[in-house]
């Protein structure tokens, strides 16, 4: 439950509405409790980098964007498709995805 709440992958849109802002979770004693790496990562991503955790959790969760809606307005949202990508690049050299070579070769060229 807690991972859907942190990073709901069901589509792009659902990931972004995903809460972005919980840092931790504890217990009745007020003690971190050893979670699964997933949430560990939404946890930390959230806390260190809060203005990119959205970009980041979409571009972590949909490997694929399906880019066939923006085509229907042929190349008018391109330069602001570029530009998304272009602010969510910080994504790709977090400190905290070294333990995912993939998304490091993520980039918009």
């Amino acid at each position: 439950a807690f991972s859907t709440a942190l990073c709901d992958t069901s589509n792009v849109n659902s990931t972004y509405l995903s809460n972005h802002t919980i840092c931790s979770i504890c217990d009745d004693l007020d003690v971190e409790i050893n979670l699964p790496r997933d949430i560990s990562l939404y946890l930390r991503l959230n806390k260190q980098h809060p203005q990119y955790a959205a970009k980041c959790k979409i571009l972590m969760s949909h490997r694929h964007l399906d880019m066939k809606p923006f085509l229907q307005w042929k190349l008018k949202l391109l330069p602001m498709a570029v530009a998304w990508f272009e602010r969510a690049k910080p994504c790709t050299a977090l400190t905290m995805f070294d333990c995912d070579p993939d998304l490091r070769r993520r980039v918009l060229e």
